[in-house]
């Protein structure tokens, strides 16, 4: 917009760098063709925007928009920013080489609570809890979860699934009726979308955490889930395998067959569970904590703004 232009231009020479979050949006295109324009250092954040599958929705007129506008600032960036490994690889399946550098997401664990508190009503005490915390959307898999969830209902007649989230892909209905056909509406929940300390709580209470998704940048709500020492069960394009590498989730194949078999599995055992929750707060507390990757972000500002004041030495970038 002509005001955010306008502001841009007043304050370029005042500051080290730019860092700008998503493609496809105005206020990435205005900073960041301004920032390159003025020789200031551009950090480009693409959050999971560029993987495949997020692509292929709307492809076309995505694809238009990269060749005109947003492969301009890919190249012209000082640093690519990426949350994972999967997305440095999507950065390179663009065609541009420009560095790129891995900053995970961050949490405050101490915001989270392990327990529910003493009000929280939810469910039975006696009652495993999956939970899945996301749009109902078809990207996230909740359709997969759901049929897997039907499968095995039988052999836990204590398991009760929360879908919780805004109806954004508008399928509620349709979930529904599935669970109503298998005669399970009753052991299924859709609180809607969770905020404060019913969020809070609902984290807490889970047994287990599920996330069938097709394509995550990295997602929040995992980070989330294990902070209130729940353990996660995700699938290949969350992009999270650390979870499983420590012990405090599972990586299961998007198929509803595997993933039945891995609910199956994990439901028999309480004990694996609890061990897995508190792994997950563990590895949140010690990997994903703020000061961790607050650090790891300060150290990519000040390699690339070192890096872009070496190859242009009479622009007067400063480190400071």
């Amino acid at each position: 917009t002509p005001a955010l232009a306008g502001t841009l231009k007043r304050i370029l020479g005042t500051v080290d760098l730019v860092h700008t979050q998503m493609p496809f949006v105005a206020p990435t295109r205005i900073a960041g063709l301004a920032a390159i324009r003025a020789g200031v250092p551009l950090f480009y954040h693409q959050r999971g925007v560029f993987d495949p599958e997020r692509l292929a929705y709307r492809g076309l007129k995505k694809r238009l928009y990269i060749r005109l506008v947003e492969r301009r600032l890919l190249a012209g960036a000082t640093t690519l920013i990426a949350l994972t490994e999967a997305e440095v690889e999507s950065y390179r399946a663009l065609g541009v080489d420009t560095p790129c550098r891995i900053v995970p997401n961050g949490i405050d664990a101490a915001a989270y609570r392990t327990r529910p508190s003493p009000a929280f009503g939810g469910v039975p005490s006696d009652r495993q809890v999956i939970l899945f915390l996301g749009r109902l959307h078809e990207i996230k898999g909740g359709d997969l979860l759901l049929d897997a969830f039907i499968r095995i209902a039988a052999d836990h007649p204590k398991a009760v699934l929360v879908m919780a989230g805004p109806d954004e892909g508008l399928l509620q209905d349709s979930y529904r009726a599935r669970l109503e056909q298998a005669g399970l509406s009753g052991r299924t929940l859709f609180p809607g979308m969770l905020t404060g300390e019913a969020k809070l709580d609902w984290l807490a209470r889970a047994d287990l955490f599920c996330l069938p998704s097709r394509a995550e940048g990295f997602s929040m709500a995992v980070l989330e889930a294990m902070a209130s020492g729940t353990p996660v069960m995700l699938s290949p394009g969350c992009h999270f395998l650390r979870a499983a590498q420590v012990g405090a989730g599972w990586i299961v194949p998007r198929t509803v067959g595997d993933w039945a078999r891995a609910l199956d599995r994990v439901l028999s055992d309480p004990t694996r569970l609890a061990d897995a929750g508190g792994r997950a707060r563990d590895l949140v507390e010690r990997e994903f904590a703020w000061p961790e990757i607050v650090a790891r972000m300060e150290a990519v500002y000040r390699e690339g703004i070192t890096r872009a004041a070496a190859a242009r030495p009479s622009t007067g970038v400063r480190l400071r």
